[in-house]
């Protein structure tokens, strides 16, 4: 059996009276891609704050690469080789392609003041950046300015970012949202390389065709709470998905 890499349990975020996430624990696999599924309000971008460090849980623990990691700044969880991406891309728009992952490569800088000043542009971390441009399929674009590439390349280039810290795990965030039909194979064959390389994979996903033929498994979440966990098969014939995708009444397959 594969080990644990990410162990949430009885997670918890609270806003005043809202319960964003209300007692949610699952578990991610070494070199798994595992969905994270939900209607719009289900907690799963909250989840993923958790995880990465950007907020501080209400309650629950979470365990990521053998060390209790909630509470943790992002800084700390990309040292522990997190990486993650965001609903709406937002590169340094006037810094090339190959300068927005050579930042991204510089993440261990970043942790003090006095660090952030040093030189961090050398040829190692150059290589590295140019590498995961090769990665992504993004290689020729490396000298052009992120602001100017179509929705399909700035999310391969948030996924090169991801991967530049990303050694254990990404978290990615809608990353096929918006693309048009053409471009969604072959980013399909790229998150599958990753696992293939042995990183794992948390997603939120609403295109259910690609959650479902990606993910190994799926977690779905509807206001705050885990309502399935299972094999996309399995998942997407559960009454309660169905209820919380299509309301009461709905019969029709999630898939």
């Amino acid at each position: 059996m594969k080990k644990v890499l990410l162990s949430v349990r009885d997670l918890a975020k609270h806003f005043g009276g809202l319960r964003a996430v209300d007692g949610v624990s699952f578990d991610l696999h070494e070199r798994e891609i595992l969905g994270l599924l939900g209607p719009n309000g289900a907690g799963k971008t909250v989840c993923f704050n958790l995880i990465s460090g950007v907020y501080t849980p209400t309650a629950g623990e979470i365990h990521f690469a053998g060390i209790r990691s909630d509470g943790l700044p992002p800084h700390r969880m990309a040292a522990l080789g997190l990486g993650r991406t965001f609903q709406i891309v937002k590169p340094f728009s006037n810094l090339t392609v190959l300068d927005n992952v050579i930042v991204a490569c510089g993440v261990d800088r970043y942790r003090s003041l006095a660090r952030s000043f040093g030189g961090w542009t050398g040829a190692a971390v150059r290589k590295k950046a140019v590498e995961l441009l090769e990665r992504v399929g993004l290689a020729d674009e490396a000298d052009r300015k992120a602001g100017l590439l179509p929705l399909g390349h700035l999310r391969r280039l948030e996924i090169a970012r991801a991967l530049a810290v990303g050694y254990r795990l990404i978290l990615l965030d809608e990353s096929f949202s918006g693309l048009r039909e053409e471009e969604i194979a072959p980013l399909m064959d790229l998150v599958a390389r990753i696992r293939q390389d042995g990183i794992s994979v948390l997603l939120i996903e609403h295109n259910m065709r690609v959650a479902m033929k990606l993910s190994d498994r799926i977690v779905v979440l509807d206001h705050g709470r885990k309502i399935a966990e299972g094999l996309p098969g399995e998942v997407a014939r559960d009454p309660l998905v169905i209820e919380a995708y299509l309301g009461r009444g709905g019969s029709s397959r999630v898939a």
